[in-house]
């Protein structure tokens, strides 16, 4: 499993969510931040080793203006076993369920 994160043009997250459920992601993490010279959305996400391409793929075709740089994407592993690598919603689940 591998943690994917994002950096993405804000203006462009409602499309990329919206491509990126269509390839059966079903939670996403996302964050805008906001300076007077840059608008940028951070997504985070789990996904299959096999599937990170697709992902990718996704990200570079609509997380973009086309101007570079606009995105960056960063791929690392991904271990249930390590509390700080759980989602924040499971980390909430984990201590209160």
């Amino acid at each position: 499993m591998k943690r994917v994160t994002a950096y993405v043009n804000t203006v462009r997250v409602h499309w990329l969510v919206d491509e990126l459920e269509a390839i059966g992601l079903r939670e996403i993490i996302a964050a805008e931040y906001f300076t007077p010279l840059s608008q940028i959305s951070r997504l985070a996400l789990l996904r299959e080793d096999n599937l990170v391409e697709d992902a990718r793929r996704i990200v570079h075709k609509v997380g973009t203006t086309g101007t570079y740089p606009h995105h960056l994407f960063e791929v690392s592993d991904f271990s249930i076993t390590e509390l700080s690598d759980l989602p924040l919603g499971s980390r909430i689940g984990r201590f209160h369920g």
